[in-house]
């Protein structure tokens, strides 16, 4: 079988980048492994730990690796997690039983370069030479150990591993995978540093709405006098006023309500005239409040508006991939129904 190419240094280092804008912080050692399937290893090759691919990165480092406690100490915590689930746990698993029993095992699975496999092979050693009370561990199931290659050498070795995907979603498009980065007012990877990021939100936001299937017209995107887009469905007879707001800490409505009336009486009577019956204001951000959509309905009450829905970027990233994936049942209808009530909608 032939071997799989390394991964290059800037494919590594693109990819941790990816994940940190992904995450709002840097990744962790196994967040990075699981949304990539960079192992630590792979990451050693050209970096001598993990905090100096933060530093490279331009990222606060995050020590994934600090750890005091000797082997046998976390070997004995992590004995006392199996026993107390019968079982050798996954990770979510063992964060679950560190915090409940309070043992000295948290850094088990990134204790090692080898990750979970490693640790597991170690502890498997350990236990040979283990009190009586912890010999039933071996019997125990989810022991997955790394099969070992007689032929060839660890050091020599390139892992099998899948191209780097850093946590994208399959079925969305390539241009809304980090629709909820701008919308926090985060810069993704791989985005012009020149680009505003405001005005990249909303246009990508309508970029979203127009793989829904709905004939998207830009509005006043960047201008603050207009929504941003008109979203209209024909055959289906209804019509939706976006706005999209980039908010660092959660969108927050402020004045901004007595904008929303004249954008809801100004196109409301726009789409109106293009045969649209039912009308509905849409608000995309990062993060809302009922409080807000309290407001905002009361306010927008004496309008052509059917119903509010403030929707985070996260939720209509969803509904586009969920879109794309189901296209062969999905419609504009059954997403209208969604739209019913004056509501929040989010992950």
């Amino acid at each position: 079988m032939q071997a799989k190419q390394r991964r290059s240094r800037e494919e590594i280092l693109e990819s941790f980048k990816a994940c940190a804008a992904q995450f709002g912080r840097t990744p962790s050692e196994e967040a990075f492994e699981e949304l990539t399937g960079i192992k630590a290893s792979e990451v050693r090759y050209y970096w001598p730990k993990p905090s100096a691919l933060a530093e490279e990165a331009g990222l606060q480092p995050n020590e994934w690796l600090v750890d005091k406690l000797s082997d046998s100490e976390v070997f004995a915590g992590f004995a006392q997690i199996c026993l107390h689930l019968t079982k050798i746990p996954s990770s979510p698993e063992l964060r679950i039983a560190q915090r409940e029993l309070k043992t000295r095992a948290a850094s088990a699975y990134k204790r090692f370069p080898g990750g979970r496999g490693e640790f597991r092979t170690r502890f498997h050693a350990w236990l040979q030479d283990a009190p009586l009370e912890l010999q039933p561990i071996l019997k125990f199931d989810g022991w997955s150990l790394p099969k070992q290659n007689s032929g060839t050498k660890r050091s020599d070795a390139i892992t099998e591993i899948t191209p780097p995907h850093p946590g994208l979603r399959p079925f969305l498009p390539a241009a809304l995978q980090y629709l909820h980065v701008l919308a926090r007012g985060d810069r993704p990877p791989f985005e012009r540093p020149d680009a505003e990021i405001a005005t990249q939100f909303e246009r990508r936001t309508a970029d979203a709405f127009r793989c829904l299937g709905f004939e998207v017209k830009p509005m006043g995107q960047g201008t603050g006098r207009k929504a941003d887009s008109l979203a209209a469905a024909p055959r289906e007879r209804f019509g939706l006023i976006i706005d999209a707001k980039v908010r660092s800490a959660g969108y927050v409505l402020g004045t901004e309500d007595r904008k929303f009336l004249e954008y809801a009486n100004y196109h409301g009577r726009e789409l109106q005239r293009q045969g649209l019956d039912r009308l509905y204001f849409i608000v995309v951000g990062p993060s809302f409040r009922e409080s807000d959509l309290k407001k905002l309905t009361e306010n927008l009450s004496d309008s052509p508006i059917r119903n509010i829905i403030l929707i985070t970027a996260s939720a209509l990233m969803r509904m586009v991939e969920e879109s794309i994936q189901h296209r062969s049942t999905f419609t504009l209808l059954d997403l209208e129904k969604k739209f019913f009530g004056n509501k929040i909608i989010s992950d």
